[in-house]
C-alpha cells in the first residue's frame, strides 16, 4: 500500500469535494434529474477512474491489512485476558473480531456507494463523514457536515496520538529489560522515555513515508518472531488450566473489551487499503482472509499468555522472556524496529495537524514542519511519562475513541447514505442493526471512564 507520495509539502484531502457535492445537490433538487437508487454505481466506474500505478491485488491488500492490525495492542492481549477471565475473553474475542470486521466492510460499502453518487474515485474516512451528512436526508443537519468531518479528524488524531504513546512506553519497557540483562544500572521509565525521545525525533524528522514504510514490514516480522518465541516459553511454564477463572468482573470485562477492540481494529487503514486496490470490489475477500488470521493470532497470544503467567501478566508480552544472549539481541532489534513503527504511526496524527497549521507558513515550510515535528514528539514523550501504564492507554483508546470510529460513526454514515433506498424489510433490519451498533459504541464509550 502506497501510504503517501509526499512530493508536496501541503498535505491535503484526497479530493476537493466542494464541486462534487454541489453538483450532486443540484441534480438532487432538480425535477429533471430522477434516477433509481443504485443507478449511479452502474453509470460510474470508479475503478477505471483511479489510474493508480501502485495498485495492489487481493493478496497484497490482505498482507497490508494484517500488517496494519498487528500493532502495539497485540503484545498486551495476555493482560487483557487476565482482566476478563480466560474462557469469557476467548469467546468474546471471536464476537469482537466479527463486529470489527463487519464495521470495516460497512465503511467500504458506504464509500463505494458515494463514489457513484458523487462521481469521485476515492474518499478518505473524513471525506466520507462529510459527504454522508452533506447529502443525507436531514437537510437541517447538512450545514453540520464540516463539523462532523472535523469531529472525525479529532477522534482519529487522538486515537493515533495514544497509539504513539503506547509505542513509546513499549520501547522504554523493552529497553529497560535489555539494559537489566546486560548491566547493573536500573533506570526509571521516565528517564528511559526521555532518552529514547532524541532518536525518535530524528526518525520523525524524515518527512517522506517512502523511506520508513519498508522498515515497518521488518518491524512487524520481528514482533511476530518475538511473539512466537514467547509463546514457546509460555507453553513450557503453563500451569493447571483449571486455576484460571472463567469470568472476573464487569470492570475487568470492560477493560478487556477496550484492549481487544484496540488490538483487532484496522478501521483507520480500511479505506486507504481499498483506495489502492486494483479491484476494490473484492475487498470482502481481503477481510475474509485477513481478519480471521488477525483474530486467531490475538486469541493464541491472549489464551496461552494468561494460561502461563496468570495474575502476573504484564505488557508488553516480551517482559516475560528469560534473560539469555539470543533473546536479549532479539529484544534489542525489537526496540529499534518499534521506533521505526512509532515514526510511521506518528505520521498520521501529524498529517492532521500540519493540514491545518502548515497553510500559515508560506516561506521556509520545511524548517517550520521539522520544528513542529520536534515539539510534537516531545509532547508525546511528556504524555507517556505522565501516564506510563500501557494497558490503561489501550483500554481507554479501545473503549472510547475506537468505539466511535469503529461502531458509531460508520453506523451513522451508512444510515444517512441508505436512507433514500426503498423501505423494504432489509432496510428496516439494517436500521435496527445500525441503532444496535450505535448503542454498543455508546456503552463502550461510557465504559471507558468506568474501567479507567
Amino acid at each position: 500500500m502506497r501510504l503517501s507520495n509526499d512530493s508536496d509539502d501541503d498535505i491535503s484531502s484526497m479530493c476537493n469535494l466542494e464541486f462534487e457535492l454541489n453538483q450532486y445537490l443540484e441534480k438532487e433538487g432538480s425535477t429533471a434529474y430522477n434516477v433509481y437508487p443504485g443507478v449511479e454505481m452502474i453509470d460510474y466506474d470508479f475503478t477505471a477512474e483511479r489510474q493508480n500505478l501502485y495498485s495492489t491485488n487481493v493478496l497484497e491488500s490482505t498482507a497490508h491489512l494484517v500488517k496494519s492490525c498487528l500493532g502495539a495492542g497485540i503484545l498486551g492481549m495476555h493482560e487483557a485476558y487476565m482482566y476478563g477471565g480466560l474462557w469469557t475473553s476467548l469467546g468474546l474475542t471471536v464476537v469482537v473480531g466479527f463486529l470489527v470486521s463487519y464495521s470495516m466492510f460497512m465503511l467500504v460499502k458506504s464509500a463505494q456507494t458515494m463514489y457513484g453518487r458523487l462521481r469521485v474515485p476515492r474518499l478518505s474516512y473524513p471525506d466520507l463523514a462529510e459527504v454522508a451528512i452533506a447529502t443525507g436526508p436531514l437537510k437541517s443537519c447538512r450545514r453540520f457536515s464540516k463539523a462532523f468531518r472535523y469531529l472525525t479528524d479529532v477522534f482519529l488524531f487522538l486515537n493515533f496520538n495514544g497509539t504513539c504513546c503506547i509505542f513509546e512506553i513499549m520501547i522504554a519497557q523493552t529497553l529497560k529489560q535489555v539494559l537489566a540483562s546486560v548491566t547493573d544500572y536500573k533506570l526509571s521509565m521516565s528517564i528511559l522515555i526521555l532518552i529514547i525521545t532524541a532518536p525518535l525525533i530524528a526518525l520523525c524528522l524524515i518527512r517522506s513515508l517512502k523511506y520508513l514504510a519498508p522498515f515497518s514490514l521488518v518491524a512487524d516480522l520481528i514482533i511476530v518472531t518475538c511473539v512466537l518465541t514467547t509463546m514457546y516459553y509460555s507453553i513450557s511454564v503453563a500451569a493447571d488450566l483449571n486455576k484460571r477463572p472463567v469470568w472476573k468482573s464487569t470492570h475487568g470485562l470492560l477493560r478487556f473489551l477496550g484492549i481487544c477492540i484496540y488490538s483487532i481494529n484496522g478501521i483507520g487503514v480500511t479505506l486507504p487499503i481499498e483506495n489502492n486496490m486494483r479491484r476494490p470490489v473484492y475487498f470482502r475477500a481481503v477481510l475474509q482472509w485477513g481478519m480471521p488470521f488477525v483474530v486467531t493470532l490475538v486469541m493464541i497470544i491472549g489464551f496461552f499468555g494468561y494460561w502461563a503467567w496468570g495474575e502476573q501478566c504484564r505488557s508488553p508480552f516480551t517482559v516475560h522472556m528469560p534473560s539469555n544472549t539470543i533473546l536479549t539481541i532479539m529484544q534489542g532489534f525489537l526496540t529499534i524496529t518499534l521506533g521505526v513503527t512509532f515514526a510511521v504511526h506518528f505520521w498520521v496524527p501529524f498529517r492532521i495537524i500540519w493540514h491545518y497549521v502548515g497553510r500559515n507558513y508560506k516561506k521556509r515550510r520545511g524548517v517550520w514542519e521539522r520544528l513542529y515535528r520536534t515539539v510534537y514528539v516531545f509532547m508525546i514523550s511528556c504524555l507517556s511519562i505522565a501516564f506510563p501504564n500501557m494497558s490503561n492507554w489501550m483500554s481507554f483508546l479501545g473503549n472510547f475513541f475506537t468505539a466511535f470510529l469503529v461502531f458509531i460513526f460508520p453506523a451513522i454514515m451508512e444510515t444517512m447514505i441508505t436512507w433514500k433506498e426503498p423501505r423494504k424489510l432489509i432496510f428496516r433490519l439494517s436500521l435496527l442493526k445500525n441503532v444496535s451498533l450505535v448503542l454498543f459504541g455508546l456503552f463502550l464509550g461510557g465504559g471507558a471512564f468506568y474501567s479507567s
